[in-house]
C-alpha cells in the first residue's frame, strides 16, 4: 500500500469508525458488535503505526483511554460420547421443550433444568476400577476422540492436582468401573502464553512427555457418569449424579443452578454473557439438561445426541478483514463453493484466512467483492462466515464478481442443476474432484488409512499411481520407495495401513464411496436395513505387499470370511428400485434417486469390480442380521415392560424395518404396553388399536 492508499483508507476507516460509535453510544443503536469495531480500530492502529502522516489529531486512536498427532494408543469407550444438539436463541430452546412434549406423548409435562457452563475445554473420561472393600483407583483416561475410542491420556491426566488418582466409596454394592467425564481447561492467567486455552489445554494433555502437561496447571470439572455407573449407582436426577461426583472429591462448577422454567435459564444465559469474561475461564455458552433420569431415558437420543439436553451457544465472535481473492474450491461430487481469501485476523482464538461464500446467489445478495471490508464470523463457533460486507470501506475501484463459468481445475462448463443454489463440475477427468474423493475415501469414517495426507495423495495422483481409490489397493514397495515423501518407514506403515482395512464393514464402506446425499447415519441405515447376500469368501494374504498373491509365492496364505462381495453390492443395488428404497425409514426419494443413479454409471460399477480385483471384502454390520418383518408398520411403546428398556424394543423395531412414534393415531399398528402406561394406552383402546404385551412383542418378531 502506498501512501496516498493509506490516507484514504485510513480517512474511510476513521468516518466509520466514528459513525458506529455514535450509534452505539449517543442513538443506542448497535449497529455491529464491539468486536467489530474494535476490529476496526486495531487496522487503524497498524495503519497509523506504518505511516505515521495519516495521523489526525480526531483520529480514534488519539483519545484518551481509547481501549493426537495418532502416537498415541486408542481405547474404545465403555459408554459411548454423545455430541450436544446447539441452540442460539431463545426460540430454538421453545421448539426444543415442544419437541420433548411430543415424545413424550404428554404436552403438560414439567421439566427442571439443571444448567451448567459449558466450559471451553477438553472433554475426557476418567475411569476409576474397583480394587477392594470399595476402594477404587484411577485406571485410565480417555480422550472423546471419535466418540466410539479416544486417546489414552491417563499419563497426563495424572498430573492434574485436582483430579483424586483413588477413593473410597462407601456403599453396598461397588461397580467395577466409575466411569466419569468432564472437561479439562486451562485457567486464563496460566494461558497468558498461549494464543487460545482450549488448544493449550487439549495439546498439554495429548504431550508424551508427562512433565510437559504437568508444568501447565491444567484444570478439570466433571458434569457426566456412563450409564452402566448411573444405573449401578440408582442414580435418579442430574443433580443427584453432579452431588455423587463431588462427594468423590472429583471437582464440578458450582456455576450449576436447578431451574424450573425457560425464562430463568433465558436469564442466567443473559447474566453469564455479561460476567463472561470476568470468569477465570473460557466458556462458550450454558447446557441445559432435563434433571430427571427417567424423562432422560424416555426420551433417548438421535444417531448423534441426546435429546434431553442442549447447548446453548453464545452468539458467534466477530471481526473485520478484507477480502484478498475469491477463489472456487471444488468438492467430491463436483460442488463449487467459493472461499473469500482474506487478511489475517485473530477470531475466537485461531488465526482466520479463509471463510466460505457458500455460492454464486450468497455473493449476489451481498454484493460481494474482491478489496471489500466485510465483518466475519465462526458459525456455531466452528467454520468461518462472511456475515456482510462494510460498503462504506469499499475501495473506489472495485468491480462485481462475476461467478466463472467454467471449472477452475479442469475446465469444463460449469453447470447449475434445476432446483439447486451451488454449480458443479461434471468432468469426468477432474483432477480436483478425483483428490477430493480420495482424500474422503481414505478419511477418518471411511477407510481411516493412516499416512494418507493430502500432500501424499496429491503426489500418488501426480505420479499417476493411482486414478482412483480403489488403486491404492495395488500400490507396492516398488511403487512408493523412490517418492520424495515416502522412506522406508513410512512405506512400510503405509502398506500395512492399506492390508489392514481390506475388510472393513459395509457402512463404511457405502459412506467411503463419497455418493451425493449419503453421509455417514445414511450409510449405517442402508447398511442395516437392507437384505445384503452373505457368503464364504477366501482371502489371500500375506508374501506380497496387496492381496493379489500368486499361486506360487510361498508365503501366501488364505483365510475364509463371511462377507459380502463387491459384486453382491453391485447387483444388489441395481436390483432395488426407487419405490424399494423410499421405504426404509429414513432414506427417502432425494437418497434412493442418488443411489440408483450412482450404480447406474458405467465407471462406478468398474469402480466396484477393481475392489473385488483387490481383495476389498465388506463386512456386515453389527445388528443388521435382523429380519425385516416390521417394515410398512408403525409402533408406539408406554409404560414399564418386565424385562426390556424401552429403547431397547424401540431399536429392535428399527432393526427389523419398523418406525416408532411417539403419539398414538390412526396411523399406528400396534402399541407396545407395560406396567402404567398412561393416556397413551386409552387412546389405542379407543381407536381400536392392536395393544400388546412384552410377551406379544417377542411373539411377533418371530
Amino acid at each position: 500500500m502506498d501512501i496516498q492508499k493509506a490516507h484514504e483508507r485510513s480517512a474511510r476507516l476513521r468516518d466509520e469508525i466514528w459513525r458506529l460509535n455514535k450509534a452505539y453510544f449517543i442513538d443506542n443503536k448497535e449497529e455491529a458488535s464491539e468486536d467489530v469495531r474494535d476490529a476496526l480500530k486495531q487496522e487503524l492502529i497498524a495503519l497509523e503505526a506504518e505511516f505515521p502522516d495519516v495521523i489526525t489529531p480526531d483520529s480514534p486512536t488519539q483519545r484518551v483511554g481509547a481501549p493426537l498427532d495418532g502416537r498415541l494408543p486408542k481405547i474404545a469407550h465403555i459408554t459411548p460420547k454423545e455430541s450436544l444438539s446447539d441452540a442460539f436463541s431463545y426460540a430454538e430452546l421453545e421448539d426444543w421443550v415442544d419437541q420433548m412434549h411430543r415424545a413424550l406423548g404428554k404436552t403438560n409435562t414439567p421439566f427442571e433444568f439443571l444448567t451448567e457452563l459449558k466450559i471451553d475445554g477438553l472433554n475426557v473420561t476418567l475411569i476409576y476400577q474397583h480394587e477392594k472393600n470399595g476402594h477404587y483407583q484411577l485406571f485410565r483416561a480417555i480422550t472423546r476422540g471419535n466418540g466410539i475410542e479416544g486417546e489414552d491420556v491417563t499419563h497426563t491426566v495424572k498430573t492434574v492436582q485436582s483430579i483424586p488418582l483413588s477413593f473410597d466409596l462407601r456403599r453396598d454394592n461397588h461397580p467395577q468401573y466409575i466411569e466419569i467425564s468432564g472437561e479439562i481447561y486451562m485457567r486464563k492467567d496460566s494461558a497468558k502464553n498461549f494464543a487460545n486455552a482450549r488448544n493449550a489445554a487439549a495439546g498439554s494433555i495429548r504431550q508424551l512427555d508427562p512433565k510437559i502437561a504437568a508444568s501447565r496447571k491444567l484444570q478439570i470439572f466433571c458434569y457426566s457418569l456412563g450409564k452402566e455407573t448411573t444405573d449401578a449407582l440408582g442414580i435418579k436426577t442430574q443433580v443427584e449424579l453432579m452431588d455423587f461426583i463431588s462427594s468423590l472429591g472429583i471437582p464440578v462448577n458450582t456455576e450449576a443452578k436447578l431451574l424450573t422454567n425457560l425464562k430463568d435459564v433465558e436469564a442466567m444465559y443473559e447474566e453469564l454473557q455479561k460476567k463472561r469474561d470476568r470468569l477465570p475461564y473460557d466458556i462458550d455458552g450454558v447446557v441445559i439438561k432435563i434433571n430427571d433420569k427417567r424423562l432422560q431415558r424416555d426420551l433417548g437420543s438421535t444417531a448423534k445426541a441426546p435429546r434431553w439436553a442442549r447447548a446453548y451457544k453464545f452468539p458467534a465472535e466477530q471481526k473485520t478483514a478484507q477480502i484478498l481473492d475469491i477463489q472456487l474450491q471444488i468438492g467430491r461430487t463436483g460442488a463449487i463453493t467459493p472461499v473469500a481469501l482474506l487478511s489475517p485476523t485473530q477470531l475466537a482464538g485461531t488465526t482466520v484466512t479463509r471463510a466460505t461464500l457458500h455460492n454464486a446467489d450468497e455473493i449476489a445478495r451481498q454484493d460481494i467483492r474482491i478489496g471489500d471490508t466485510v465483518v466475519v464470523q465462526k458459525a456455531g463457533d466452528i467454520i468461518p462466515e462472511v456475515v456482510r460486507v462494510i460498503t462504506n470501506l469499499r475501495p473506489s475501484e472495485s468491480i462485481p464478481f462475476h461467478f466463472p463459468l467454467h471449472c477452475p481445475s479442469c475446465g469444463e462448463k460449469l453447470v447449475r442443476p434445476e432446483g439447486e443454489a451451488v454449480h458443479r463440475c461434471l468432468g469426468t477427468n477432474c483432477s480436483a474432484v478425483r483428490q477430493e474423493k480420495i482424500e474422503h475415501f481414505v478419511s477418518r469414517y471411511a477407510f481411516n488409512i493412516e499416512g494418507f495426507g493430502k500432500e501424499t495423495i496429491d503426489e500418488l495422483l501426480s505420479q499417476k499411481l493411482v486414478s482412483d481409490a480403489a488403486d491404492i489397493f495395488f500400490l507396492s514397495h516398488a511403487d512408493l520407495i523412490d517418492l520424495p515423501l515416502f522412506q522406508e518407514k513410512k512405506t512400510q506403515k503405509i502398506l500395512a495401513a492399506i492390508d489392514g482395512v481390506r475388510q472393513i464393514p459395509l457402512d463404511r464402506f457405502l459412506y467411503a464411496l463419497g455418493i451425493r446425499h449419503i453421509g455417514r447415519e445414511t450409510a449405517e441405515i442402508l447398511a442395516k436395513r437392507i437384505e445384503w447376500p452373505k457368503t464364504d469368501i477366501a482371502i489371500e494374504t500375506g508374501g506380497s505387499s496387496h492381496t493379489q498373491v500368486s499361486l506360487f509365492d510361498a508365503g501366501a496364505k488364505q483365510q475364509v470370511i463371511h462377507g459380502i462381495s463387491m459384486g453382491d453390492i453391485t447387483d444388489t443395488l441395481q436390483s432395488l428400485d426407487s419405490d424399494t428404497l423410499s421405504e426404509i425409514d429414513g432414506i427417502g426419494s432425494v437418497v434412493a434417486q442418488s443411489l440408483q443413479d450412482w450404480i447406474s454409471e458405467e465407471d462406478n460399477r468398474a469402480l466396484l469390480h477393481k475392489f473385488e480385483n483387490a481383495g476389498v471384502v465388506a463386512l456386515q454390520p453389527e445388528g443388521s442380521h435382523a429380519p425385516q418383518v416390521f417394515t410398512g408398520l408403525t409402533f408406539v411403546v408406554t409404560g414399564t415392560l418386565p424385562s426390556l428398556p424401552r429403547e431397547d424394543v424401540k431399536k429392535m423395531i428399527k432393526e427389523r424395518g419398523g418406525k416408532v412414534s411417539s403419539s398414538v393415531s390412526k396411523k399406528t399398528n400396534y402399541v407396545i404396553a407395560g406396567d402404567s402406561p398412561g393416556s397413551k394406552f386409552d387412546t389405542a383402546k379407543e381407536l381400536g388399536i392392536t395393544i400388546l404385551n412384552e410377551d406379544g412383542f417377542k411373539a411377533l418378531m418371530t
